[in-house]
């Protein structure tokens, strides 16, 4: 009998020990893995936004691989500052491990952003990083090398002569101006480039029009370098009516299903194509990372690729120009 109530006492003394350790072990190893939620604020989730889908599916990806709780927001229509500030400041509220943003362009995001680490919530900030301080952990694409890209494509599209019309989107916008930047570095010993840059906003109208005024004016230049898909378009457009696309080089930015035609046809020579599915997935593994309290780079950037008519079917490119596909 005495054996017995001895046997039963150390099974209990056992069982009150591992179920500690197994509280201590949740407690200290455990708690960063269990119920980890991470919400990603787009820029835009118009499902005809190629470039924030593909975003939102490597964001997707990286939850799934990682065991973790995922939210994708985002007003409707890009640009839409007010209704993306709504947002942040409903997901401040419902206070998510992490909150991954692609911040829209506004005097009062920075101080948005600085509600989001005053409630305890991980930042990272993918796209375009705001100016404040200290400044937050970094997920973008490397817009100045990208800039680079394009010079070094058009030298190699017009044997080192190349004439450049630059058409962006606006002055303001910061990944216009980085792009533009790496543009005047790999053009810097090129002086007769002519380097004249013209603002269309987001207006594929406005970007046909000034392609259309400058032929009628006679300009002498052999390229148009387009930082934007809706410059892209609209001088796409005015090339092949006025049947200009084998004398004008067109050298634009992005990969969706409009310029990949483009590709294919030969109006667009080069394509500087970034990688959004990464940026996504990237920008959610660093979140999760800050949660885990492990150590994360400031910066993380995410170099490009140049797309042309004769490298477009290769595998790792297919796979950047149709990452839906490719990344199921």
């Amino acid at each position: 009998m005495r054996k017995q109530r001895w046997t039963i006492a150390l099974f209990l003394i056992l069982f009150t020990v591992a179920l500690y350790s197994s509280l201590y072990y949740k407690m200290i190893f455990g708690a960063a893995h269990h119920d980890r939620h991470v919400t990603v604020i787009l820029k835009s989730l118009n499902v005809r936004q190629d470039f924030w889908q593909a975003v939102n599916k490597g964001a997707e990806a990286a939850a799934k691989e990682m065991g973790a709780e995922l939210t994708v927001a985002g007003p409707l229509q890009e640009g839409d500052v007010n209704d993306q500030i709504r947002i942040l400041e409903q997901e401040i509220d419902r206070k998510p491990d992490a909150i991954v943003v692609a911040p829209l362009i506004d005097d009062r995001m920075p101080g948005i952003l600085a509600k989001v680490r005053s409630a305890g919530i991980r930042l990272v900030v993918i796209d375009t990083p705001p100016d404040m301080k200290p400044a937050p952990v970094v997920v973008s694409n490397d817009h100045v090398e990208a800039g680079r890209l394009a010079g070094e494509t058009s030298l190699t599209e017009t044997n080192n002569r190349p004439i450049i019309a630059i058409i962006s989107d606006a002055p303001e916008s910061q990944i216009s101006q980085q792009r533009l930047e790496g543009l005047k570095q790999s053009l810097a010993g090129n002086k007769e480039s002519a380097n004249e840059i013209y603002y269309a906003g987001n207006s594929e109208d406005k970007a046909y029009a000034i392609a259309k005024r400058l032929l009628i004016q006679d300009k002498p230049f052999n390229t148009f370098i387009t930082l934007n898909e809706s410059a892209t378009l609209g001088v796409a457009k005015l090339l092949e009516e006025q049947q200009k696309a084998d004398v004008i080089h067109l050298i634009g930015f992005d990969s969706s299903v409009d310029e990949i035609q483009l590709l294919e046809s030969g109006t667009l020579n080069a394509a500087i194509v970034q990688k959004p599915f990464n940026m996504g997935y990237l920008g959610v593994k660093t979140a999760l990372r800050l949660i885990d309290r492990k150590k994360v780079a400031p910066a993380t950037y995410i170099e490009s690729n140049v797309i042309t008519k004769l490298n477009m079917y290769t595998p790792e490119n297919q796979k950047l120009l149709f990452p839906f596909i490719n990344n199921k």
